[in-house]
């Protein structure tokens, strides 16, 4: 049952203990629920009535409990880590590197909870809510100690010193990819077979990505290896850069420049052998949350879209826009690939945001003439750059609807 209009957006154990404790007991079916339930590892022993939680594990079930019967969306702060349990995401949020003390400070937790509120209210999703929570407070942290005033600043959201890490589907120590050889990505061309990578690369294009969709099984390998092979080769002719999605293994095993990874794909893929090999990474985002998740393998480059309507691939993301591009480009400290629905109007656009790397599909293997189309594409890069940039915004807007 959602909140309605004037239920707090946000529960704390200060102000909200015993409605929790009601709900944990099954005696308050009625009474709505928070959108998200705020508390620290000793004030959430409290309430269940555990042990401290002192192991990962203990935090996990913990926050599946009180989720299941109190809010939404929960958080447990801790010294070290937070762990959110959300209808998003879960995992483990880590204070960024050189970050300010834990919440512990005093006022500090206020400045969470208000931070989260104010963010649900924004229609930001609750794992949204929690990462620009987490943010606002690693930055009045730091202001307390320069200026004495536990305030975030204005722009704290445009800081990726406040941008947390988020962890991995599955645990995983690798972080720092070897660099671009030309961080100037450019036109970035997403074809998918050896004969359109030749084709792209002869006409121009510097970045190219081999994604072969739909040939995951053991009976596609020899056919996958070949076309890798063969774009390798061409890539190689020309100086240009190729990155192979999702075959991992085959890229490592045939020796190419770089593979690109979804998300989905960080579940599987061995990313220390990726690193070893001295291959780049790139890496799909589309949310506050995935964002953090690249950040903390440090990739070569990361992709952030949609930004525009795509019909390459279904997916519940509302279209990021220019503005939101211009943000992650202000935001991250490495290049930046805008991606979805480009064409030659929105790349120069795009270029105008700060993209590193513009992404084309379609705009390129449907046109009449793909040379032609290659040529205005690199113009309109060319245009963008030149051309005033786009402003980037102190936040991004919301990249999922909070009824997804």
């Amino acid at each position: 049952m959602k909140a309605p209009a004037n239920t707090p957006l946000v529960w704390t154990f200060t102000g909200n203990a015993k409605d929790i404790q009601a709900l944990l007991a099954g005696s308050a079916r009625d009474l709505p629920r928070p959108a998200l339930l705020c508390l620290d590892r000793r004030e959430t022993a409290t309430l269940l009535g555990t042990a401290a939680l002192n192991n990962p594990e203990a935090v996990t079930q913990a926050a599946a409990r009180l989720r299941a019967a109190v809010g939404e969306a929960v958080v447990i702060t801790g010294d070290e880590a937070d762990y959110a349990d959300t209808p998003q995401a879960s995992g483990w949020l880590e204070l960024p590197d050189g970050a300010a003390p834990p919440l512990t400070v005093p006022g500090a937790d206020a400045v969470f909870t208000a931070s989260a509120a104010a963010a649900l209210a924004q229609g930001f999703v609750a794992m949204e809510a929690i990462i620009l929570a987490r943010m606002a407070t690693a930055d009045a942290l730091r202001q307390q100690a320069l200026t004495g005033l536990l305030q975030p600043r204005p722009d704290f959201a445009r800081h990726s010193s406040n941008l947390p890490h988020f962890s991995l589907p599955r645990p995983t120590t690798v972080s720092g990819f070897a660099a671009l050889s030309d961080p100037d990505l450019g036109l970035y061309a997403v074809v998918d077979s050896a004969d359109w990578v030749a084709r792209v690369v002869t006409a121009g294009v510097h970045t190219v990505q081999l994604r072969i969709k739909d040939a995951e099984g053991p009976e596609h390998r020899d056919f996958v290896r070949q076309q890798v092979r063969e774009s390798i080769l061409a890539a190689t002719t020309t100086g240009a850069q190729l990155f192979i999605n999702d075959h991992w293994q085959l890229a490592i095993e045939e020796g190419a420049y770089g593979v690109h990874l979804g998300q989905e794909d960080l579940h599987i893929a061995d990313l220390a052998a990726i690193r070893r090999a001295g291959l780049r990474l790139g890496i799909s985002t589309h949310a506050y949350w995935e964002v953090c998740r690249a950040w903390t393998l440090r990739p070569s480059y990361i992709a952030c879209g949609p930004i525009h309507p795509t019909q390459a691939k279904a997916m519940p993301w509302v279209p990021q826009g220019n503005d939101n591009l211009a943000y992650w480009c202000a935001l991250l400290p490495l290049p930046v690939v805008g991606i979805a629905g480009m064409d030659v109007a929105r790349t120069e656009q795009a270029a105008r945001a700060g993209a590193a790397g513009v992404a084309v599909i379609s705009a390129i293997t449907a046109a009449a003439s793909p040379e032609t189309a290659i040529a205005q594409l690199q113009e309109a890069v060319r245009r963008g750059r030149a051309s005033p940039p786009v402003t980037a915004p102190l936040f991004p807007k919301p990249t999922l609807s909070p009824t997804a």
